[in-house]
């Protein structure tokens, strides 16, 4: 999602960071390494999911990014051979800061920055446990400070290198304060690392709070009493009691609701998009009085009223998701467009599995990359003669345990024209 840059901030946050007492290399070696552990998690079976790494933040308290422990039953804080169990105690997933709680642990807490920002250049240092074996981290710099539509800070661009499994670790100033935390790659082939800001932690515990006294969980997601569950379904989960949803409710059914948000990434407009189940018949599944027709698998049979901006608009016949979806898969569509008859021809890829966080949660996925061309009517006129082949590329991120697409982003640009747009989940409910 394309963000406003930050152009300043008030002199005095610069003043502030300058005063602090930098560290040498040793010194600051020796304050952050303590205060740096791995994360593991486990699914069904005590089977080995995901890792990533965290930081002590208070007495027995790390911070981790959410995304880390999506589908988890089960977390483990981990550092060379000591393994600690730990609890979720907070889960903020809008802003990806979950806070975990580790019964009888001693290690030391981090300073936490309470600078509303770094400055723009800063110098600082990146460090994770991405293998549970010590303790990584790497120099770098502030390269970038972005705002999101609050134009408050959102995210810190980082000039580090580090594995995927450097998520949730910690990003410190010179003086071995904690500045921000690790979340992964800035955009899709960035080279630079995203964090988001620490003085976010102090808010996690209210936001979390909230976020599950408002949750409304998905029966396709199970949790268990355990309290490591909680994570299991992208560290938001709640009683079905509290989020109000009916026990024993499968999908699909009728009354079934997935509410999405479609953002226009070149004008900012948000608007909400809802697919709801009105009727289901042995393997129909009818959506909106039948503008949107699918099979109980989640396969597209027929759209009659494309609503979901491109991701309708622009659907292969039967829906961006393949049969039998394996990562690696490689295809091609030939088709037109629904509503349109556009001529359309993608070449589409499943490129892995990874996690990736909405709205609605965080979900384990598989990212699909699609790349071709589409015929798009020239200058406003629609006719045969008045058309142009224009580059077209999507990627759709497919949960399998929800069997849909719980994030969906599309352009293209002509000389006339651009369209950026992104569909992404925000709730799933039966009403």
């Amino acid at each position: 999602m394309r963000r406003t840059v930050l152009s300043a901030f008030p002199a005095v946050l610069a003043l502030a960071a300058a005063s602090a007492h930098a560290l040498d290399s040793a010194q600051l070696l020796a304050r952050i390494t303590p205060s740096v552990y791995g994360v593991r998690t486990m699914g069904q079976n005590n089977a080995p999911l995901s890792s990533g790494s965290a930081v002590v933040v208070g007495a027995g308290q790390l911070v981790t990014a959410c995304h880390v422990l999506a589908g988890a039953r089960g977390i483990a804080v981990r550092r060379d051979n000591v393994s600690y169990d730990a609890t979720l105690e907070a889960p903020d997933v809008e802003r990806d800061l979950c806070l975990l709680r580790v019964a009888n642990f001693s290690a030391p807490a981090v300073a936490v920055s309470t600078a509303a920002a770094p400055s723009f250049g800063q110098k600082i240092v990146a460090a994770a446990s991405p293998e549970a074996a010590g303790v990584a981290l790497q120099e770098g710099s502030v390269a970038g400070l972005r705002a999101g539509a609050d134009g408050k800070l959102d995210r810190i661009e980082i000039t580090v290198q580090m594995p995927p499994a450097a998520s949730g670790g910690g990003v410190f100033d010179d003086s071995g304060r904690l500045v921000g935390v690790l979340a992964g790659r800035a955009d899709a082939g960035d080279k630079l690392l995203k964090a988001v800001p620490a003085g976010w932690i102090a808010a996690a515990r209210e936001r979390g709070a909230a976020a599950m006294a408002s949750y409304k969980p998905s029966p396709l997601a199970p949790a268990t009493a355990a309290a490591p569950a909680a994570a299991a379904t992208a560290a938001t989960a709640a009683t079905d009691e509290a989020g109000g949803v009916a026990a024993g409710k499968q999908s699909p059914a009728v009354g079934e609701v997935w509410r999405y948000e479609l953002l226009d990434k070149l004008t900012r407009k948000r608007r909400e998009v809802v697919y709801r189940v009105d009727k289901v018949e042995a393997e129909r599944v009818t959506f909106n009085q039948g503008a949107r027709i699918e099979t109980r698998d989640g396969r597209l049979e027929r759209l009659v009223t494309p609503s979901g901006g491109e991701f309708d608009a622009a659907s292969p016949p039967r829906g961006w998701v393949p049969d039998n979806l394996k990562p690696g898969q490689r295809w091609k569509y030939s088709y037109k467009q629904p509503g349109s008859d556009l001529s359309t021809e993608l070449s589409g890829e499943a490129t892995g599995e990874s996690t990736i966080t909405v709205p609605a949660g965080s979900f384990r996925v598989l990212r699909i990359n699609y790349k071709g061309y589409v015929m798009r009517p020239f200058y406003g006129f629609s006719t045969a003669g008045a058309q142009s082949s224009v580059l077209y590329t999507a990627v759709a991120w497919y949960a399998p345990e929800l069997r849909r697409v719980v994030r969906f982003d599309a352009t293209y640009a002509t000389r006339w024209e651009r369209m950026d747009e992104s569909l992404m989940l925000v709730e799933h409910r039966f009403d």
